[in-house]
């Protein structure tokens, strides 16, 4: 972030180019330009054998499945609580809140955006692992984006952590990166499905900073 920019006309930057990302996808997406390039791109990470599977040894496939599960909700509600927990014992009521108020509905919203796009998902690999929502957005990705970058900004502004802080986002990213590809890896998601769940998650977070300094109810970054 520019020093002499406004933080404000900085999140309203990337608001938009977020917002008109996930809205190019989602056009993208029911193209038949975009449906063939997702599928190109999708059977370039398959065996094209008998089975069809994920390309690379059994150990890569165990390793996809287990790091799937860094953007489900599952440990994603796990590690709000636990991060919660945490400044609840410290007694910094005001984080705890601002942390709820940013995850608890931008998860929601992902939800929200399956029901209302209510796209299929790939059939290209049976049974790789088990899914029970529609494709398009992403929730592992713009849920994982969501939580960890929200985690990574709270941790961050605590006492102590100034200097880890470029560090932690560095590491938000990454998890949330990985969680989205082995969505991509696993074929029950769409190239386009994770591109729109990061632009969404952008664009919620973009959303939330505003809020926050609109509304005064982030607290000042420690020292």
């Amino acid at each position: 972030m520019h020093r002499n920019r406004n933080p404000t006309t900085t999140w309203l930057i990337l608001l938009t180019i977020s917002t008109t990302g996930f809205i190019f996808l989602a056009w993208w997406s029911g193209s038949a330009w975009g449906q063939q390039f997702d599928q190109t791109l999708l059977r370039a990470l398959l065996y094209s054998g008998e089975p069809v599977r994920p390309l690379g040894p059994d150990w890569l496939r165990e390793a996809g499945r287990d790091l799937t599960s860094l953007g489900s909700i599952s440990v994603l509600v796990f590690i709000t609580l636990a991060v919660s927990g945490w400044l609840a014992l410290k007694r910094r009521w005001r984080w705890v809140m601002v942390l709820l108020a940013t995850i608890v509905p931008g998860v929601l919203l992902s939800f929200g955006l399956k029901q209302l796009f209510s796209q299929p998902r790939p059939q290209l690999i049976a049974d790789v692992t088990q899914t029970f929502t529609s494709s398009f957005p992403s929730s592992h990705a713009m849920a994982s984006l969501i939580v960890y970058l929200t985690l990574a900004w709270v941790i961050g502004q605590q006492p102590g952590a100034r200097t880890v802080r470029a560090y932690l986002v560095v590491v938000a990213l990454t998890v949330s990166f990985v969680a989205g590809f082995s969505r991509l890896y696993l074929s029950v998601h769409w190239p386009s499905d994770v591109l729109a769940g990061w632009m969404a998650g952008l664009a919620w977070l973009a959303t939330s900073a505003l809020l926050a300094r609109k509304t005064g109810l982030a607290p000042k970054r420690a020292r």
